[in-house]
This record gives C-alpha cells, structure tokens and sequence, in this order.
C-alpha cells in the first residue's frame, strides 16, 4: 500500500517538474534541458506502471472499494480532497500518518498488515 502511494507522489511531482521542464526548453531553445525533460517524462512513465501495479492492493477493510484506484462507485459526499483530488490526499495520508480515510465509506483505517490465519 505504501509503495503504491509513494509512486504516485513521485509520478506527479516528477510529471509536471518534467513537464514544466520541456516548456522552459521550448521557450529558451536549450537542448540540455529538453533531454533532462524526456528522461523525467521516461521515468514518470516507468513510475506510472509501478502505481498501476501497486494501487490495486491498497483497499478499505470496510467497503472493499480501491482507494488508489478508481473503482467508478460513487465517493462519500463529506470525503475532502487534497487539490481537487482524492486519489491525492489518500495517498499523502498513507505515507505521512499511516492511514487513510476511506473516501467512499468515510471510515478512518489503519495500515497495517495483519497476520494471515494458519491454515
């Protein structure tokens, strides 16, 4: 979970560093500062399939709904958004306090892995 949540921070923030990079190359015709673009562009690529990867296991106990993910089931009307975003502000909250706040059942979750029963 903590993973899939760490690629996709780094995702947008080397995104639009890349981004913002390639227009800073176009108006200065810097060739230097193109190439640094493509390779971020390059590893937001390679970041993005890792989140694709890593995004489906991270889930609320309670309704099952895929918080990294969308699942297209309709979001709480009290969920609050980092940015505009709820994806955003699940994923700072699994990095940063190691829990999340479900935005389709509004319950508060803890990350922890549990130990599987014995068979």
């Amino acid at each position: 979970m903590k993973i899939g949540s760490i690629s996709f921070l780094l995702l947008l923030f080397i995104l639009s560093f890349s981004i913002a990079l390639m227009v800073y190359a176009l108006c200065t015709q810097k060739d230097s500062h193109a190439l640094l673009g493509l390779c971020g562009i390059l590893t937001s690529l390679v970041l993005f399939i890792l989140y694709k990867t890593f995004a489906s296991s991270a889930h609320c106990p309670l309704c099952r709904g895929h918080v990294l993910r969308g699942s297209g089931a309709q979001r709480n009307r009290r969920a609050r958004r980092s940015l505009g975003s709820h994806r955003l502000r699940v994923a700072c909250d699994i990095v940063f306090t190691n829990s999340f706040i479900c935005p389709y059942c509004n319950e508060q979750t803890l990350c922890i892995v549990r130990a599987r029963r014995p068979m």
